[in-house]
């Protein structure tokens, strides 16, 4: 069991940004998901990124600051162990 992905607000961002893994996911789009609150999101955002899982990347479109989201390498491999224990959980 991954500690940091077990989290559910982190297992709900990892699950979503797999989903598209080539592809950041802007933070509006992980908050309406996630149905979670800016300061929380961006505290788990900030949690993933310190272990590695996610890049984020803050820039500029349209002239408004932006904050995307994107699966690293290292990120998707412990998302998918983290699956295939729950998996091993569900099917004993």
């Amino acid at each position: 069991m991954d500690e940091i992905i077990h989290q559910s607000l982190r297992l709900k961002i990892m699950a979503t940004l797999a989903a598209t893994p080539d592809e950041a996911v802007e933070f509006k789009r992980l908050r309406s998901v996630t149905q979670a609150t800016d300061g929380n999101l961006g505290r788990q955002l900030q949690t993933l990124a310190e272990a590695g899982y996610i890049e984020l990347i803050k820039d500029y479109a349209n002239n408004r600051p932006r904050t995307r989201a994107l699966l690293t390498p290292k990120g998707a491999k412990a998302f998918a162990d983290h699956v295939a224990y729950l998996d091993a959980l569900l099917r004993p």
